[in-house]
């Protein structure tokens, strides 16, 4: 027990946290569930003795054993083992034969193929007996906590298939993971369980589950546009990345069309090709849009979307209203709307009608008023009409006189 408590502080004495471990074999959903076998043997003498004070084990055995139930299970390749904790892959052993059911094949150093990770906390784990072309890691890989390494045999020193687990300091020495009566003061499992069950599964330090989301914060134009029809427009909006994923090409991301009128944009929208969206960053879609040629109100929606999984967060709308032909051009965006023609307005060009008759409206403006009777001269637009009786008395004057004068004249010839 001293040896225990003395590496343990050993090893603590350069690392700030100790590493703990979650159960090295992913649980099957149905069929035989993992159990321990043997347990590290913690009698420095000939007898037997686990960390419970039990006899779960055999003489000089160093690791933890797990079984899982038989050859065919084995066989069926349906048992994995994961990685116990985030480490680094420092070597690995593959080739051996799987069957060995003697306890003395010895292929691999008695482990068989294997992988061992090395810890941030200076420790390092073992993984032995696996199956035979069944590792999934290579030399020099980073792993994390939960990640598969491989499958459950029986290479090297084994008896039947199961999981040799074994806890190992840079010295090499090893120390057992559970914590009990006959055992060291600390265990190294995130949760250790009951005598003759299984740690939990989890890990110390999870990955954080992946979470695609974003929350739309602005669109320019805002509101619904007013465009001439086959116009062309554009369509910006500003979302930002409110998940826990990184958003990029390679990942799948795009903006994808989901619903409504796509006029005549081109969907899905990519992001660059090296561009990469950060959570909490933000991202600026400009679409491009042609309007339909008939008059009439369109509308269409929009999401981020990510290949496989489908699309995700706020939905980006597009409201437009083409407008009748001539009635002007697009509106919240793309100009203010033309003004049509006026009615009742004042006649233009020609002038008022003059006092003498009806007059003539100007060519250029549009008549308001009643519509004259045929006593007005609406021909010649001066005052060439009869007189009335509100015309000038001077001219009827004048005419009487020159009737007068032409009929004395004639008269004196006579």
């Amino acid at each position: 027990m001293k040896l225990r408590v003395t590496l343990a502080v050993l090893a603590l004495g350069s690392a700030a946290h100790a590493q703990n471990y979650r159960f090295p074999i992913q649980l099957p959903t149905s069929g035989t569930q993992p159990y321990p076998t043997a347990y590290r043997d913690l009698d420095s003498g000939g007898g037997l003795k686990d960390w419970n004070c039990g006899a779960t084990t055999y003489d000089g055995h160093k690791g933890s054993d797990f079984g899982i139930g038989s050859w065919p299970v084995m066989d069926a390749g349906s048992r994995v083992i994961v990685a116990a904790a985030d480490g680094k892959v420092v070597f690995v052993n593959d080739g051996c034969d799987d069957k060995c059911s003697t306890g003395s094949c010895g292929c691999g150093s008695g482990f068989g193929n294997y992988v061992k990770l090395q810890h941030a906390d200076g420790k390092s784990t073992y993984y032995g007996h696996m199956m035979k072309g069944s590792l999934a890691v290579a030399l020099n890989a980073e792993v994390k906590c939960g990640q598969a390494l491989g499958k459950v045999g029986s290479s090297g020193n084994s008896t039947g298939p199961h999981l040799h687990f074994e806890v190992r300091y840079a010295s090499n020495a090893s120390d057992d993971p559970f914590s009990g009566s006959c055992g060291g003061p600390t265990s190294f499992w995130v949760s250790q369980g009951s005598y003759k069950g299984l740690p939990g599964d989890q890990c110390e330090n999870p990955t954080p589950p992946e979470v695609d989301d974003d929350k739309q914060i602005s669109e320019s134009p805002t509101g619904s546009l007013s465009v001439a029809p086959g116009a062309s427009f554009q369509k910006t909006w500003v979302i930002e990345n409110t998940g826990t994923t990184t958003w990029s090409t390679a990942g799948g991301y795009a903006l994808a069309h989901v619903g409504g009128d796509l006029l005549g944009a081109t969907a899905p929208v990519a992001l660059g090709a090296s561009e990469t969206v950060a959570p909490k960053a933000q991202k600026t879609w400009a679409v491009s849009f042609v309007a339909p040629s008939a008059p009439g109100t369109y509308g269409g929606d929009f999401r981020m979307n990510r290949s496989g999984k489908g699309a995700f967060g706020a939905t980006l709308h597009l409201d437009v209203v083409v407008t009748e032909p001539g009635s002007g051009g697009a509106s919240g965006g793309g100009g203010a709307s033309g003004a049509a023609g006026t009615s009742g307005a004042s006649p233009g060009g020609g002038g008022a009608p003059s006092s003498g008759g009806g007059g003539k409206v100007g060519s250029g403006g549009t008549k308001s008023g009643a519509e004259p009777d045929g006593s007005d001269d609406v021909t010649g637009g001066c005052a060439c009409g009869a007189a009335r009786d509100g015309a000038p008395r001077g001219l009827l004057a004048s005419a009487a006189l020159a009737l007068f004068s032409l009929a004395r004249r004639r008269r004196r010839a006579a």
